[in-house]
């Protein structure tokens, strides 16, 4: 399964980090191109018959399954 993370507070840099299998983050100037991103390859996982997972952390600190956007088959 690949996991996508993706962190609500920007970096010390102001970008917006996602995390793919608790790999070093990528760094993206807003939270929606991070998402966007992490639903791409999302859909390339699905589309070959493999599992992912989006997680985003809130506000709060709690971290949630994203379900949001409608993967495409």
């Amino acid at each position: 399964m690949m996991t996508f993370d993706l962190f609500h507070t920007p970096s010390d840099d102001g970008t917006y980090e996602l995390s793919i299998n608790e790999s070093p983050p990528l760094h993206f100037s807003t939270p929606g191109a991070a998402l966007g991103y992490a639903v791409k390859l999302a859909n390339q996982r699905h589309r070959q018959g493999l599992d992912y997972a989006i997680n985003i952390e809130g506000g709060d600190g709690r971290w949630r399954l994203f379900e949001g956007w409608r993967l495409c088959a």
